[in-house]
């Protein structure tokens, strides 16, 4: 995990689309720039299936990130003018909650037992993240791959979740393969 990485716990429960539920969990993620006065200029990154939360990189981790040429002074996705919030989705090996993560009830990995995780629930938790951040209403939602469909499912969720929505390599669904 990069030393950039931020950790946001919450003791809220999770229920899961498909069963089951977080009693808590964790999840990761890394900023950049500064968010004004009237918190308007946030921009959440929902990352695709594998990504860590470290998309790119900062005085505190200057190693590249994983979209380096899309964040940063003067990138698309410009940090001189935004707040960028690059989230590692729930259920990923790489700081948010998963399958390899302690299990609080029995302090052992859950493995198998984590339940079964699906796009709207990376959707729900993304929107606890925003929301504990104090954003009310993001400026922008980018996703690439499975991140954009996680953020059709926030966008689902919430209606006015943010003022623009992109998606890159991305659908509304998948089929099983």
């Amino acid at each position: 995990m990069s030393s950039a990485t931020r950790l946001a716990h919450f003791d809220t429960p999770l229920p899961m689309k498909k069963g089951g539920q977080l009693d808590e969990f964790t999840l990761a993620y890394e900023t950049w720039g500064e968010v004004n006065a009237e918190r308007s200029n946030a921009v959440l990154v929902l990352s695709g299936l594998s990504p860590s939360a470290h998309a790119a990189s900062s005085e505190l981790d200057p190693s590249p990130g994983w979209w380096e040429p899309m964040i940063g002074p003067g990138a698309p996705i410009d940090t001189n003018r935004f707040h960028v919030i690059a989230l590692n989705s729930l259920g990923s090996c790489k700081g948010s909650t998963g399958p390899a993560s302690d299990n609080p009830a029995t302090g052992r990995p859950y493995r198998l037992d984590f339940p079964e995780l699906c796009v709207e629930d990376i959707a729900r938790s993304a929107s606890m993240l925003v929301e504990e951040l104090g954003i009310s209403q993001l400026c922008t939602m980018v996703g690439p791959s499975m991140g954009g469909m996680s953020a059709l499912s926030y966008l689902q969720q919430h209606k006015q979740g943010a003022r623009h929505f992109l998606t890159i390599s991305s659908s509304p669904n998948s089929e099983p393969f």
